[in-house]
């Protein structure tokens, strides 16, 4: 093969190899403004907690859930115990809780999990902002320093 040749196709392998990756990045995340409609009417289950930036370990993340509906009634599972409150999301994802109509059942249960149920009721009440992401497949309550942050997964209507 002449030495012509050679380059050339050496050419086309270096130029096809460096288009292969052209595209293959993974999209940036995307997260919007939660709103009425976004936040309410689906079930949520806790993926991630951080309370003052930091992590909260929690080991029974199923037990941990955030349901509202258009009306703005609030329910979930705080670990051992069940909540129940009212919030108004607005357009631009604030939150705004009525604290007066929060209340919780009082069950006790091993020590670890008290602490954690402590620590996300009380980062719960402190969110005053929601936002969507991953498609909606994700919600973001936390507060305006992000000190605050709980993430959950959709796990149902």
């Amino acid at each position: 093969m002449s030495r012509f040749i050679q380059l050339w196709l050496l050419g086309v392998v270096l130029v096809a190899g460096g288009c292969l990756g052209i595209g293959t990045e993974e999209a940036p995340v995307v997260q919007s403004a939660g709103n009425l409609n976004t936040v309410c009417g689906n079930k949520w289950q806790l993926k991630r907690l951080r309370v003052n930036g930091e992590a909260i370990a929690v080991e029974e993340t199923d037990r941990f859930t955030f349901l509202c509906n258009r009306e703005g009634n609030v329910m979930g599972k705080s670990g051992i115990n069940t909540y129940r409150g009212a919030m108004q999301v607005t357009e631009n994802g604030q939150m705004l809780w009525d604290t007066s109509s929060f209340a919780s059942t009082k069950m006790a249960g091993p020590d670890a999990l008290m602490q954690q149920e402590n620590s996300y009721l009380r980062a719960l009440a402190g969110t005053r902002q929601a936002f969507t992401k991953s498609g909606g497949a994700r919600l973001i309550l936390r507060d305006a320093s992000g000190d605050i942050y709980i993430e959950f997964v959709r796990v149902g209507p």
